[in-house]
Order: structure tokens, then C-alpha cells, then sequence
């Protein structure tokens, strides 16, 4: 993967001023949680407080300015508020509200009292106090049970949350590009360009297919040494011999020229027309092209489908864009296995993500061949109708199944019935993004920190 995304996550520990609870505790509380973050992986870069408050510890109202400061000149993409003890819930609120981050709340869960009954620090009944003001301040957050720093519980709940703050930074940096009109025929993928920017700041950016095709045939033609390095990496991972090279040329050419046009736009995905007029125009199709593109970091939806090229950066932001996505249809049901979908399209899957052991290739009119691997797998889908907008998430697990023509892979989950009733009842369609792990949650916290952005679990 050529592009891959890091998060900032602010750590703001929190106290209640100086003479609540003895320093050593508070510091002890502190180095017990900042010693679990080493558990925590992903591409995490830690913002915190040390150097900017006396012992890297926000106490008293008037540090809530530099404290914001600092986290806005830092970049964060999330705060982590931490209850050092009772904590104060003036700072937990208002650092929130101006910082405008997604806010991750968590305490260690205190100590016993000790042997005269005093307590002290009060953890757990201050960060009931800090959620109820967050409400008040309408801060949205997520929340980790009050649990010790060695627990478990709390390096996965710190790892949700920085891929949830990854989603969310993802959603709100958003441009797509579109190569390409909409297919005719398919109203489905039919988007309100103009909505999506007012509601959720994501532009869609036009490329026409005249001026793609003409800088396609142009660099096919050519002896660029991408052109033949990337030439030479079709030769090598897959069978090509159903295509002629000249069609080879101008695969990999649409590969670079995509790349060029969402790095020259500042695109984290995109959307092609694709079979409509391609074949005419290019002699060959773009599945494979949107299979590389996707595998390189890229992720593009096919058929001009804007909501999938959207779920589709969504899925990769999961994965700090380190695994591939998948784009496919929900095409017909298992003959044998009731609870089992195909998802398949017509060869644009990521080549990563073959099933080992099988031979993949280029077909003669451009697309993939092959299985996916199995393993566990998550589903979602952006998609809207009459300006209300929902994010459908549900997870399952690649099984055995009847081998098709192009791209595919058999899922199973636990009651398909629902889910179609779901799909077809809400505002999606047949076209849906898949990732590789089960990250459903991940999506489903993401949307509490996305206006306007309903949760759609399946």
C-alpha cells in the first residue's frame, strides 16, 4: 500500500486542582496508563501535555487555553481525556468543544480505601460527572469502562477509538474523483453532488472521459519508465495471456493516470464510469485497473458509484489504509447455504486478496479472475435518499461456493434473511465495499462523531 494514514490522538490527563488528591497518586495513575499505550498498535502518534502543564497534567480552568492550543497547532484527529482522579469536568468539556475532535473518556478503577477508610482519588465517580457535562456541551464521545490500566479492556478500547478518529478524519477530509459519467441504465448510483458537499464537506471532483482517454493513449503509447515498470509488475504476479499487450499497455497506463489525477487533486478515492463507453474507446475494461489502483491505496469504486467509492476510503481508514478494500455486488444467494451471499463483480478486486493456492488472471476483456481468500470479513455502505444519509455495517465470514466468472467470494453470516430485508427496506442498493476483519463497531462509533450520519448495523 502506497498510501498509508497516521492518526494523532491527544492525551489530556486530568485532575481535580492540587489539593484534591495526593500528587504522587495522580502521577502514579498517569505513568500506569501511558505504560499501557505501548500495548496499543496502529499508526498512533501520541500529543501530550508534558512541558505544556506542570507535571503533564491539566488541574485548574485557566490551563484550558493553552491546552487548546496546543492540541489544534498539533493536528490531533481525537482526544483521549484521562481521570487522573475525580478530575475536572470544566476542562474535559470545554478543551472538547473548542478542539471539535472525537473525545475517548476513560479512568482507572480506584483503589481500595485505605486502612483509616479514606479514598483517594474518586476516579470513577468524576468521570460519571464529565459525561453528563460533555452531553450538556452536545460533545459527543465514546467511553471505556472504568477498568485498570493492566486490563485488556482498555488497549482494545483505546485501538476502536483511534480507528474510529481515523474514520472520522477520513469522512471529514473527503474528495472523490469522477471519471466519467454515470452509467444510464444504472439509476441506483444516482448522487446529489451538491448535498453531499453542504452536509459532509466531501467534493467530488470530475475528470471527463474524453481528456482520460486522450492521456491514457497518449502514455500507453509511450516508453515511460512507469509505464514499464508497472508493466512488468502485470507480467509478474498474473496471467496475462488473454489480453494482447498493446491492451496491457493501456491497463497499466489507466492505473498511472488515475494515480496522477487523484494525487494532482488531493482524492482519496474514486469513482469510474467504466463498461458503458470504455470498451468502445480503449478496447479493454477497467476492472483490473480499479483492482491495482484499490491494492496501491487508492480505493475506487466501479459504475461511477460515488456512495461506494465513500464507503470504500471509509473501510481503508479502518486499516490506517494498510489493507485493501473490496468492492462487489450482493448478487444472488448460496444454492446450498441459506445464510451465504455472493459477492462478486465483474473482476475488480484487489489481487492481494486472492484465495492462496489458485491461479489468477487478466481476462480477455480486462478483468480479474480469481477467489478471494477466506477469513473474516466486514460490509458497509454509504448511501441516502431524500436527504437523510446512514452508514450499513455487518460482518460475516468468507466460506466454500460454487467458483463464477470474475471476481468473487462467498460470504456467510448469521441470518441472512435480515440482512436482505435490511438492504432492500433501506436507502442502499446491490453495491456494497468489503474489508478483510470484523470492524462493524468501528464504523457504527464513527457515525456519533459524523452530523447527520446514521448508523445502520446489520
Amino acid at each position: 500500500m502506497e498510501r498509508k494514514m497516521t492518526v494523532k490522538i491527544g492525551l489530556v490527563p486530568v485532575r481535580r486542582g492540587m489539593g484534591f488528591s495526593k500528587t504522587e497518586n495522580v502521577l502514579r495513575s498517569k505513568t500506569n496508563l501511558y505504560e499501557a499505550l505501548k500495548d496499543v498498535k496502529g499508526a498512533i502518534e501520541w500529543v501530550d501535555l508534558e512541558g505544556i502543564v506542570p507535571d503533564g497534567i491539566a488541574a485548574t480552568p485557566d490551563q484550558i487555553p493553552v491546552v487548546t492550543a496546543h492540541l489544534k497547532a498539533a493536528g490531533v484527529d481525537g482526544i483521549f481525556m484521562i481521570h487522573c482522579d475525580f478530575g475536572l469536568e470544566e476542562i474535559i468539556a470545554r478543551v472538547a468543544k473548542a478542539v471539535g475532535k472525537p473525545v475517548l473518556l476513560w479512568g482507572a478503577r480506584d483503589p481500595s480505601p485505605d486502612s483509616a477508610g479514606v479514598r483517594t482519588l474518586d476516579t470513577q465517580c468524576g468521570i460519571f460527572a464529565s459525561g453528563k457535562v460533555l452531553q450538556r456541551y452536545n460533545v459527543p464521545f465514546q467511553y471505556i469502562e472504568n477498568c485498570h490500566a493492566s486490563d485488556p479492556a482498555l488497549v482494545s478500547g483505546i485501538e476502536d477509538f483511534c480507528r474510529t478518529a481515523a474514520v472520522v478524519k477520513a469522512f471529514s477530509d473527503m474528495r472523490i474523483l469522477l471519471v466519467g459519467n454515470r452509467p444510464k441504465d444504472f439509476m441506483s448510483v444516482m448522487m446529489n453532488e451538491p448535498e453531499l458537499l453542504e452536509h459532509f464537506g466531501i467534493e467530488v471532483v470530475p475528470f471527463a472521459s474524453g481528456p482520460f482517454f486522450r492521456d491514457v493513449l497518449a502514455l500507453a503509447d509511450s516508453e515511460d519508465p512507469q509505464l514499464l515498470e508497472k508493466l512488468a509488475d502485470l507480467h509478474t504476479k498474473m496471467e496475462v495471456a488473454a489480453v494482447t499487450e498493446k491492451q496491457l499497455r493501456k491497463i497499466a497506463a489507466m492505473i498511472l493516470v488515475m494515480k496522477k489525477a487523484m494525487d494532482a487533486n488531493h482524492c482519496s478515492g474514486a469513482a469510474m464510469e467504466c463498461w458503458s463507453s470504455f470498451g468502445a474507446a480503449l478496447d479493454v475494461m477497467p476492472c483490473q485497473v480499479i483492482g491495482e489502483l484499490t491494492d496501491m491505496g487508492y480505493p475506487v469504486a466501479c459504475e461511477a458509484d460515488v456512495h461506494g467509492a465513500i464507503s470504500s476510503v471509509l473501510l481503508h481508514a479502518v486499516h490506517y489504509n494498510e489493507t485493501p478494500s473490496f468492492f462487489a455486488d450482493l448478487t444472488i444467494r448460496h444454492p446450498e447455504n441459506n445464510n451465504a451471499e455472493l459477492l462478486w463483480h465483474c473482476g475488480p478486486f484487489p489481487h492481494s486478496l486472492h484465495l492462496d493456492g489458485t491461479g489468477t488472471a487478466i481476462g480477455k476483456s480486462g478483468s480479474g479472475e480469481w477467489e478471494l481468500k477466506r477469513g473474516p470479513v466486514t460490509i458497509t455502505r454509504f448511501d441516502g435518499v431524500h436527504g437523510k444519509y446512514a452508514l450499513l455495517a455487518g460482518e460475516g465470514k468468507t466460506v466454500s461456493g460454487p467458483k463464477t466468472g470474475g471476481t468473487y467470494a462467498w460470504m456467510e453470516v448469521e441470518d441472512w434473511p435480515a440482512w436482505e430485508r435490511k438492504v432492500v427496506e433501506g436507502p442502499f442498493i446491490h453495491h456494497v465495499s468489503g474489508a478483510y476483519g470484523h470492524v462493524a463497531r468501528i464504523l457504527t462509533n464513527a457515525c456519533r462523531f459524523i452530523p447527520g450520519l446514521e448508523p445502520f448495523p446489520l
